[in-house]
C-alpha cells in the first residue's frame, strides 16, 4: 500500500482523494453519527442564510470566518448535513495536497513522495468529528498555508511577503476558531528561534493578523454589530463554563490509536539522523504538537474535532517512522496494521454511551416536524427536526442578551433579531417571553399562549 504512494507523481493525489471518499462511503453506509456541534454549525448557517447578522441577530460565539462558510453553503445548498460532509472531504483533500506539496518543496524527507498526503487523510478518518465541516478543520487550512512560509524562512528565503502573508493566514485561522490564536505565538516563536527575523519583519507578521481583525471588525461595524462581535467572540469563551462534550479520559480513549501513532512518529527524533534544516522542521512540528495540546486546555468546548490540530504533526512524523523501518517484516506489518487500526478503531465507538451523549438522537415523527422555532433556553439538539427562527442559540450568550432587555440600548440592539423573526412556535424555558412581548408589543400581538411557556403564531 505504501509503495504506491512513494512515487513522486502528482496524480497520486487523485488516489488520496479516492481513498478518503471510499472510507467515508463506508461510514455513510454504516451511519455517521450526527453530533450536537455539527447541528449547531448547520443552524448558524441557516439563520445567517435567512439574511440575519451574526452576533447581532444570532447569539453565539462561533468564529466569523467559519460562519461565512456556513452562511454561503446554506444560501447555495440549503440546510444539508451532507453538503458539509462533501465540503469537508474536499477541504481535507486540499489540505493533504497542500501539506504534501510544502514538504516536497522544502525537502522534508530523503525522497519525494505522496505518503504525507495519504497518511494525512488516513489520520483524518481516525475520529468521527473529522467528517464535519468544523471551525477547527477550516482553521487548519490557513495554518498550513502559513506553515509553508515559515519553512521557507527557515530555509533562508528572505522576503517581506513571507512574514506578511503568514500573519494574514494566521489571522484568518484564529478568526475561524479563537483557540487557534496559539499558533500565532508558535509561529512567532519559530521565526525568532529558527531564523534571523528582524524587528521590521516581525512587525509585518503582526500587522498581517491585525489587518484581518480590523477588516472583520469593520464589516460588523457596518451592520452595527461590532460591539457584539468583540464581546461575544473574544470575551464569552473566557466567561462561560467549559462545555464537556467529552472529558479528557474519554477523549484519550476515543483517540487511543491516534495517540499511539503520534508516539511512534515522534520517536524518530531519538532514532534517526537528519539534516540541520530537517531538524529545524521537526522542531517546528514539535511546537505544533505543543500548540495542539494547548488548544485542548484553553478551548471552551472540548470535543474530538479539536484533535484535528494534531494531524499535520502526526502525518509529518509518521512518514519519517515508516521510511526509517529497516527489517522487511516490520516494513510490511507495522505500517499496514497501524493504518487499518486508524480506519477501523472509530467503528468500535458506534453505540457507546460516550457517543450517545454528544450525538443528536433520532426522534419519532411529529406534527411539529419542520416547523420554525424560536427556542429560549432550549438545548441545541431540540432543533434537529425544526427550523431555527430566532436569535437564541448559545444559552450563555442568550442570557446576557436577555439581561439587556432592562436597558434601552440593549432593547434597540435586540430589535431586528426579534421583530424580524416570525417562528411558528416559541418555546420559552427561561420564562422571559412576557418581558419580550412587553418590549416588542407588535411582535407579541402575533402570538397566543397554547401551553405553559409555549406560544403559537396566530393564524390570519
Amino acid at each position: 500500500m505504501l509503495q504506491f504512494f512513494r512515487i513522486n507523481d502528482p496524480y497520486r493525489i487523485l488516489f488520496v482523494f479516492l481513498t478518503l471518499v471510499l472510507i467515508r462511503l463506508v461510514w455513510i453506509f454504516m451511519g455517521i453519527p450526527f453530533s450536537v456541534p455539527e447541528l449547531k454549525w448547520l443552524l448558524v448557517g441557516q439563520r445567517l442564510g435567512d439574511g440575519f447578522t451574526m452576533y447581532r441577530d444570532l447569539y453565539d460565539y462561533t468564529g466569523p470566518v467559519a460562519v461565512f462558510f456556513y452562511k454561503w453553503l446554506d444560501i447555495v445548498f440549503g440546510r444539508s448535513r451532507w453538503v458539509h460532509v462533501i465540503f469537508s472531504t474536499m477541504l481535507i483533500t486540499v489540505q493533504a495536497g497542500m501539506f504534501n506539496g510544502l514538504l516536497i518543496r522544502n525537502k522534508a524527507y530523503s525522497e519525494n513522495n505522496y505518503l504525507p498526503a495519504f497518511l494525512y487523510v488516513i489520520c483524518m478518518s481516525a475520529t468521527m468529528d473529522f467528517f464535519a465541516l468544523s471551525p477547527q478543520l477550516i482553521s487548519v487550512t490557513f495554518i498550513l498555508m502559513a506553515l509553508n512560509h515559515v519553512f521557507r524562512r527557515i530555509d533562508n528565503v528572505v522576503t517581506d511577503e513571507l512574514f506578511l502573508y503568514s500573519g494574514l493566514y494566521l489571522g484568518l485561522a484564529f478568526m475561524c476558531y479563537l483557540p487557534a490564536a496559539i499558533y500565532f505565538l508558535i509561529f512567532l516563536l519559530s521565526l525568532i528561534l529558527f531564523s534571523s527575523a528582524v524587528l521590521r519583519r516581525i512587525l509585518l507578521f503582526i500587522y498581517g493578523a491585525t489587518v484581518i481583525l480590523l477588516v472583520i471588525w469593520a464589516y460588523y461595524y457596518w451592520f452595527d454589530a461590532n460591539g457584539d462581535f468583540l464581546y461575544d467572540y473574544f470575551m464569552t469563551p473566557f466567561l462561560k463554563d467549559k462545555t464537556w462534550y467529552l472529558d479528557f479520559a474519554e477523549l484519550t480513549k476515543v483517540s487511543a490509536i491516534l495517540i499511539l501513532t503520534m508516539l511512534f512518529g515522534v520517536s524518530v527524533i531519538l532514532t534517526q539522523r537528519v539534516t540541520n534544516f530537517q531538524q529545524k522542521m521537526q522542531q517546528v512540528m514539535l511546537l505544533f504538537i505543543l500548540a495542539a495540546f494547548t488548544v485542548l486546555f484553553i478551548n471552551n468546548e472540548l470535543m474530538t474535532a479539536d484533535l484535528v490540530f494534531f494531524i499535520p504533526s502526526i502525518s509529518f512524523f509518521i512518514v519519517y517512522f515508516f521510511l526509517g523501518l529497516k527489517r522487511r517484516v516490520w516494513k510490511l506489518l507495522l505500517p499496514n496494521t497501524l493504518i487499518l487500526a486508524l480506519v477501523i478503531y472509530p467503528y468500535f465507538w458506534l453505540g457507546s454511551d460516550e457517543l450517545k451523549r454528544i450525538t443528536v438522537q433520532d426522534k419519532e415523527p411529529s406534527p411539529e416536524q419542520g416547523t420554525s422555532l424560536m427556542g429560549i433556553g432550549m438545548e441545541i439538539s431540540d432543533y434537529s427536526d425544526r427550523i431555527i427562527d430566532g436569535p437564541f442559540l448559545d444559552p450563555f450568550v442568550s442570557q446576557r442578551k436577555i439581561e439587556q432587555l432592562d436597558y434601552f440600548d440593549g432593547v434597540s440592539g435586540l430589535y431586528k433579531g426579534i421583530v424580524q423573526s416570525e417562528p411558528d412556535l416559541i418555546v420559552d424555558e427561561l420564562d422571559v417571553a412576557p418581558k419580550l412581548f412587553l418590549r416588542f408589543p407588535d411582535f407579541g400581538k402575533r402570538y397566543e399562549q397554547v401551553a405553559p411557556n409555549q406560544y403559537k403564531l396566530i393564524s390570519n
